[in-house]
This record gives C-alpha cells, structure tokens and sequence, in this order.
C-alpha cells in the first residue's frame, strides 16, 4: 500500500492552512498513493482557546465538502487527521476517514487529553477545551483492519494493546507532537507501539514554529511490526511518501506472539469504554 504523509506548519489561520494544504494534497497526487494522511488539527492551530471555538466546524462545513470530493475525483483513502468538530453543543477533537467514494467511514474522538505543565513552563489544558471521547475506534477496509488514535494517545498503551488485540494491523496517530517533548519521546514511543503490538503505525506530524508560538515537531513517522523506521519526515514541510506491505503484521505477530501472552494485571477498572468496529463491504 503506497502512502502519502502530509507535513507542514499549522497556522492560527484556517484560510491560510487550507490554501496550503490543497496545494500539498495536489502534490501528493503525484506518487499516486491509496492512504493520504494529514496531521493533528491541521486546518487549525492556537493556544488560544477562543480562537479554536470560533474556528471550529461541524459536519456540513464546505472544508469537508471538499475533501470528499477530492477523495472522489481522486479515489484515494484520506485522514483528515483531526479536526475541532461542534456537535450537541460540545466540542470534540475527531479525527476523520473519508474513503475513495467520498464517504466519511470512520470518526475517532480523541480520547485522552493533553493536560500538562512542562518543565520549560509551557502548559496545556485540552480538557478545558474538548470533551473526551467514550469509543475506542477501529475500521474493517478491504484488505485491512485501522485502528485510530490521536497524538497525546500515544503515551497510553493499553490504548494501542485494545486496538492490536482487536485486529488492527495498522494504526494511525495524527499528531501535533511539541518540540518541546518530541526530540526526547516522539521516536522512542511510536516504535515502541508499533514493536509490543507488530502492527504498523502510521504518525502524520505537524512541523515548525507557527505565528502563534506552537512549536511542533515534525518526523512524521512510519514504523514496521519490527520497530524499523521505514519513513522520516525530517523537520521541514514536505509529503513523505512511503510503500508497505501489510502482510508483515502477521510474521511479526506469530513471530513473537506478545497479543495471545498478554495478561490483564489490573485489579480494579474505573473506566469502562465501549470498542466500535466497523466493517465496509
């Protein structure tokens, strides 16, 4: 499967962002991929947290509109890597999966959120923000089981162990990473992820500094069921692009069959979350 990872600067301006990204989508076209991948809040980037309000959209806004339509007129598998999405008077962080028809199939809210305070003094809120999501999400395509999960997600492996056990073969993980926490975690974790489960994950970063002091991280990644990193998007805005075969998921699986060994040692569950699959005919 040939895929496409879309990297850039996410900017305080959804206009902005949108010329650019159409300009990247375009591009991306021309490796002829099947999976287009963008990144965590790519049509929208602030610390500010009325800003994200007001720029929020819901699921008749023409930005998606468009996007399955180019999915259409392209027949290509595409993430909208996430998007801040209105809904009942609530706002969810959701990643989107729209397929070569032009048909959303798959909406994951970001469950876990970034609430932390930084040694270099940068502090996050998300939960001041965006409602956390109840579903675990996986979709049955045609030749593969996608699991999703969401930047911040990636410090969670139980999260990823329910995904791998329940089929994924491949997860994405849009993100947003920081620079800050990236240049000590970021490779270390998606590979880990992709090595305890022998799945693919598929991590579309956000790069660069943008007008509003967000600094992300970049090296967009693709990683193997064996922890090889088969792609690096680098620091700079680029489309990373990328082929790789699915059938490695079950070699490293039988290989070291860490899913059928895995034991639950908690004790007691607080929290209980319901887990959707989705199969397309």
């Amino acid at each position: 499967m040939k895929l496409s990872l879309i990297q850039f600067t996410i900017e305080n301006n959804i206009n902005d962002n949108f010329v650019k990204i159409k300009k990247l989508l375009d591009e991306s076209l021309t490796s002829r991929p099947d999976f287009i991948l963008l990144p965590e809040c790519f049509l929208f980037l602030s610390s500010d947290h009325q800003e994200v309000i007001d720029n929020a959209i819901d699921f008749n806004s023409d930005y998606l509109s468009f996007f399955k339509s180019f999915c259409k007129k392209n027949s290509v598998l595409l993430l909208l890597g996430s998007i801040a999405i209105k809904e009942n008077n609530k706002l969810y962080n959701c990643s989107i999966l729209i397929d070569s028809t032009g048909v959303i199939i798959s909406i994951y809210k970001k469950i876990h959120m970034f609430d932390v305070i930084l040694k270099n003094g940068e502090e996050y809120k998300e939960s001041d923000l965006f409602e956390s999501g109840k579903v675990i999400q996986l979709i049955k395509l045609k030749h593969f089981m996608l699991g999703h999960a969401i930047c911040y997600d990636l410090r969670f492996p139980k999260l990823f162990r329910a995904l791998a056990k329940n089929g994924a073969q491949l997860i994405v993980l849009p993100s947003a990473f920081t620079k800050t926490t990236g240049k000590d975690h970021w490779h270390t974790l998606v590979r880990a992820r992709a090595i305890e489960n022998g799945i693919f994950i598929v991590a579309p970063n956000a790069c660069g500094t943008n007008r509003d002091h967000r600094s992300t991280f970049g090296h967009s990644l693709v990683v193997g069921p064996w922890g090889g990193i088969l792609a690096d998007g680098g620091e700079n805005e680029n489309v990373i692009n990328c082929d790789i075969n699915l059938g490695e998921v079950e070699f490293a699986q039988k290989a070291i069959p860490a899913l059928k060994h895995d034991i639950n040692f908690e004790i007691n569950t607080k929290n209980n979350f319901d887990i959707d699959v989705n199969y397309i005919k």
